[in-house]
């Protein structure tokens, strides 16, 4: 979390390499998914209606930002995309062979 104490901390005193800024922007995606789960966590813990909405909204504009920063993250450094792509069709491969194995039963 940044240090609202100094107004001048998260200020960087000259231009970041592409690698340097990358590694910021996976440091900006830890604070989004912290947000995320502080505003769910809020909204679960009131019966206020309105409060419910406006911290479930926030927490969505969060998930947004979510997929901003991790579009400018694969600009950024594209082997990262690789990566992503290769966990993302690990999942895959698992959710077929749970579908295949509810499908015999």
């Amino acid at each position: 979390m940044p240090s609202f104490a100094d107004p001048f901390a998260g200020n960087v005193n000259r231009k970041m390499t592409k690698q340097e800024l990358a590694q910021a922007i996976r440091l900006d995606l830890a604070g989004e998914l912290e947000a995320i789960f502080l505003y769910d966590s809020h909204a679960e813990a009131t019966d206020d209606p309105l409060a419910k909405k406006v911290l479930q909204d926030i927490r969505d504009e969060e998930k947004q930002h979510m997929g901003e920063l991790l579009t400018l993250l694969i600009y950024l450094d594209p082997a990262e995309k690789e990566l992503f792509d290769h966990g993302e069709g690990e999942v895959k491969e698992m959710m077929d062979e749970l579908k295949k194995v509810g499908k015999k039963k």
